[in-house]
């Protein structure tokens, strides 16, 4: 096996373990406050050290975990003021990147969303929730992209994964209004009205976080710090 081949295999059970723990953390499996043992969990998914230790450094970036020095890592409390804080900064960023985006809009990008959005459609249609999660994430993407701010695009990033986790834990029905936020949008970015844009997406989001919050309330989530 070659470097290119190793550093592929690597990357593959770094983000399968991720995402298994971090499934694992949001459905119950290990409550708030537990302590994570590096030996336990490279034992649970059958993987080595080396993958855990990423898995947890990556979950601690999206605040799902708590390394602290000497104690090792822990299971952060995900509830209703921790989603209401992470959608409040993505409003914010996105808001500020669909303003400042537009104006460095060519066709070309405006043709990509139009195909990924008739493509979220049919995904919709077909309620295939995994396919439209992906579809929404690359729409979005390709807007927050067009700012050339990485250092806020490496902030929204880092929490899709944990988004889209959530959404398949707690369920989303939202196609049709995801759709027609979507096509108003495109509408604001066709006629480079950068200033309608950014209040669509900010009420994109907006939306997005309430419909989370009350998906988890019905559950039993908690909903304090």
């Amino acid at each position: 096996m070659d470097v290119t081949q190793e550093s592929a295999l690597n990357e593959t059970t770094y983000s399968r373990v991720r995402d298994k723990l971090r499934e694992d953390i949001l459905s119950g499996e290990f409550k708030p406050g537990v302590r994570l043992r590096i030996v336990d969990l490279s034992n649970r998914y059958g993987v080595s050290q080396m993958p855990i230790r990423e898995a947890l450094q990556q979950l601690q970036g999206e605040g799902l975990v708590s390394l602290l020095p000497h104690k090792g890592a822990s299971v952060r409390e995900v509830n209703e003021k921790f989603v209401s804080d992470m959608y409040d900064i993505r409003m914010a960023i996105e808001t500020m990147l669909v303003r400042g985006g537009v104006p460095f809009m060519k066709d070309s990008d405006y043709n990509r969303l139009v195909a990924i959005q008739e493509q979220y459609e049919r995904a919709a249609e077909e309620g295939d929730l995994l396919l439209c999660l992906k579809l929404n994430e690359s729409f979005h993407k390709i807007i927050n992209n067009l700012a050339e701010n990485p250092e806020a695009i490496r902030i929204i990033d880092r929490h899709w994964g944990l988004i889209d986790s959530m959404r398949q834990i707690f369920g989303s029905n939202r196609g049709a209004d995801i759709s027609n936020d979507h096509r108003m949008l495109l509408e604001a970015l066709k006629n480079r009205d950068a200033e309608a844009a950014a209040n669509i997406a900010r009420d994109h989001v907006i939306k997005a976080k309430q419909d989370l919050i009350a998906r988890m309330k019905a559950t039993g989530k908690p909903s304090k710090t």
